[in-house]
């Protein structure tokens, strides 16, 4: 079963075991602000320590802690004379009232490093230099789908970017960009992560959505544009959807106001 939610204080799209938790080798984790998190291959290659934290003993928990300490500046942590196993650390009864940790901010991102190390029982890093997603947007167009128990699947991708362009809710993930047809995709992982939940595939992103759209070059649907994420309609746009592109563009934004 594939699901997009809310787990804990992350958001989780992929696969559920029949245990009902996340399978982790098929899921993909984001922190509340829409920042993708992945799991810290390195941190496991060069320690050699157990996947699951549940596992460790107490020497393995400080080289956790060490490693915590440098990776999240954790300066004024202080360990000594803890002695605690991994089970213990990921216990919902640990508590994490240690000399150095007062002071940090619960928006701090080792906090969200814990909860992942206590729920999804991984080591996990932040993916800063990925663009983060709209999770309202995602989790609004779900519960969409969920409630339209006529709701298409087979919908082909054109429709479903032509859908998002006509509903002033998406104005923040897509835009016209001339009454010819053109249309930029502002946020690509937002957009490739809905089309995912469409289809039912967790694994969906821009360039698996990209090469769907490339599909459709030359078929009289869709055409070449100049610019990143840039697509065009082939034909008579304002025919398809009944008004200038711009100007529905200017109505949505006056909704907005």
């Amino acid at each position: 079963m594939e699901s997009a939610e809310w787990h804990e204080t992350v958001f989780v799209i992929g696969k559920r075991t029949n245990e009902g938790t996340f399978d982790v080798e098929n899921c993909k984790v984001f922190d509340k602000n829409g920042y993708r998190w992945i799991v810290e291959q390195e941190f496991y290659k060069r320690l050699e320590i157990p996947e699951d934290p549940g596992k460790w003993d107490q020497v393995q928990v400080h080289t956790w802690m060490q490693w915590a300490k440098n990776e999240y500046n954790l300066t004024n942590l202080n360990i000594t004379g803890l002695t605690i196993n991994g089970k213990q650390l990921i216990s919902d009864n640990f508590c994490w009232n240690i000399a150095g940790l007062e002071n940090k901010s619960s928006n701090d991102d080792f906090w969200t490093h814990v909860c992942l190390l206590k729920t999804m029982h991984k080591v996990y890093i932040k993916q800063n230099d990925e663009e983060c997603i709209d999770i309202c947007i995602i989790l609004n167009y779900k519960n969409k789908m969920h409630l339209n128990s006529d709701f298409n699947h087979g919908i082909e991708i054109w429709q479903f970017l032509l859908n998002l362009l006509t509903d002033s809710e998406y104005q923040n993930v897509i835009e016209w960009v001339n009454n010819e047809g053109t249309f930029k995709i502002i946020k690509p992982n937002t957009v490739s992560i809905m089309w995912g939940l469409i289809k039912n595939n967790w694994r969906m992103n821009y360039n698996k959505m990209a090469a769907a759209l490339r599909y459709h070059y030359g078929k009289g649907i869709l055409e070449r544009a100049k610019g990143k994420h840039v697509y065009k309609f082939a034909g008579d746009i304002k025919s398809m959807i009944g008004y200038n592109p711009m100007d529905m563009k200017s109505m949505f934004q006056e909704e907005s106001i």
